[in-house]
């Protein structure tokens, strides 16, 4: 991957400008407010989830933003394998690395619990790029926000796509510049129509033979696709507003979740014990698969042997909301040298934004921006930059996790296995899921 020239760290003059801003009350006085008392660099120490490839990446980006700056030096600490569980290990223990690498699943309850820094205030008059949250498309700047104060940046917003094996889609007769404006029916004609039994059978067929399938249409697990991003499709909601129901028995709801179930019920899904056979992206990747809802940042374009383009979402009855991952940074609220750390969040973020696909940032998430980080990307470029503005995160609270295990477990697993329909299953699981909600509200 080409990494682009990361925006040249704060000046010294700057952080001296801190300094005195400092002495009117706005950041800390002494050593710990700029460099080390001996002149040295302050070292900011930085928590990633990053693997081998993306810490290698990760680390020519931090050795460039070390190599500008005069104030800091960050030193990457990656933990793959037990992010989360060491994150929250060191965080309670007061030993939390001064950076970290912040999702939207989580920020909620790291806030909360006042571990993160909250940087309203700092970002406010910044005139580094990075701060003008104007630039920032809505979805993932809201992620990073909890009662109503900003405790973090995004680095990506990973919306997700329609990926579709272009091969398939013309054997099936079908056309490649007619998929953006596919509807939820043509989509699941789309789907009948590139699922073929060992006979060449549609499952429209009354010869199809469901035992035997040798190429699938589509494919879903209980998980995935967010069975969510269907019900804002219909117009519903999973949670409201203010976080006080979840209104899942509405009709809007059990349409866009009743249409997943259908979905799977025309036989141009695979069963579930064959996608566990045989890996979920992997039969896509294989061609067992020719249509795979994945993120903007997936690499199916890469498939040796495969066209594969990616497409926006079929048009639900009321909206294209397409669910989005959101990753980003947030600064350890007990971090001893708060501007200094301050200021290498900034410059990192911002060379980050320039890494990472698609950024969450309305200037930066371009063709030509997508193009210089992932060139791979060229043919589905036009369509995720179509699909930005489409994304939404789903509402998090502190206790989400038990909410969304209740969701999935009770509602989403039996839903896609046809263990009930969505008005059944709904009606059952939304009181289940109002506890949850009660108790978070308390």
């Amino acid at each position: 991957m080409r990494f682009l020239q990361p925006m040249k760290a704060l000046s010294l003059l700057l952080v001296i400008a801190l300094l005195l801003s400092a002495c009117a009350g706005v950041m800390p006085t002494g050593p710990a407010a700029g460099t080390a008392a001996d002149g040295a660099k302050v070292q900011v120490k930085l928590a990633t989830w990053a693997g081998v490839e993306e810490a290698n990446e990760l680390q020519a980006i931090l050795d460039r933003l070390n190599a500008a700056s005069d104030v800091y030096t960050i030193v990457q600490e990656s933990s793959p394998a037990e992010y989360w569980t060491k994150l929250q290990t060191t965080v309670a223990a007061g030993t939390a690395a001064d950076l970290m690498w912040m999702d939207q699943d989580h920020l909620p309850d790291f806030a909360q619990k006042g571990a993160l820094l909250d940087i309203t205030d700092m970002v406010k008059g910044d005139n580094h790029s990075a701060a003008n949250l104007d630039d920032y498309f809505t979805a993932p700047l809201e992620r990073y926000t909890y009662d109503g104060r900003l405790y973090g940046l995004p680095w990506i917003a990973m919306p997700v796509m329609l990926y579709v094996n272009l091969d398939a889609l013309e054997a099936a007769g079908l056309g490649e510049d007619e998929v953006n404006d596919w509807t939820w029916d043509d989509f699941k004609a789309a789907c009948i129509a590139m699922t073929l039994d060992n006979n060449g059978n549609t499952p429209d067929s009354p010869n199809f033979d469901r035992g035997a399938v040798a190429q699938y249409g589509f494919s879903i697990v209980p998980g995935w696709p967010p069975v969510q991003m269907w019900i804002w499709q219909a117009g519903g909601e999973e949670l409201t507003e203010d976080l006080t129901q979840s209104p899942i028995d509405t009709p809007e709801a059990i349409q866009g979740a009743q249409f997943v179930a259908d979905l799977v019920a025309t036989g141009c899904t695979p069963e579930q014990s064959v996608i566990s056979e045989r890996g979920f992206g992997e039969m896509m990747k294989a061609g067992q698969v020719t249509m795979f809802m994945g993120g903007a940042a997936d690499d199916f374009e890469r498939t040796e042997g495969k066209r594969i383009k990616a497409f926006l979402l079929p048009q639900g009855p009321v909206n294209r909301d397409t669910w989005a991952w959101i990753g980003g940074m947030s600064i350890n609220a007990n971090t001893p040298n708060k501007e200094v750390a301050y200021a290498a969040f900034m410059d990192l973020s911002q060379a980050i934004h320039e890494w990472k696909v698609p950024a969450p940032r309305i200037s930066l998430a371009t063709k030509d921006g997508i193009l210089r980080a992932t060139p791979y990307k060229e043919i589905s470029a036009d369509n995720i930059i179509a699909n930005m503005p489409h994304m939404r995160a789903p509402r998090i609270f502190p206790g989400y996790a038990q909410w969304a295990t209740i969701f999935g477990e009770r509602f989403v697993d039996p839903l896609v296995r046809g263990a009930g329909t969505a008005a059944e299953l709904s009606s059952q699981v939304r009181p289940l899921l109002e506890e949850v909600l009660a108790e978070a509200n308390r």
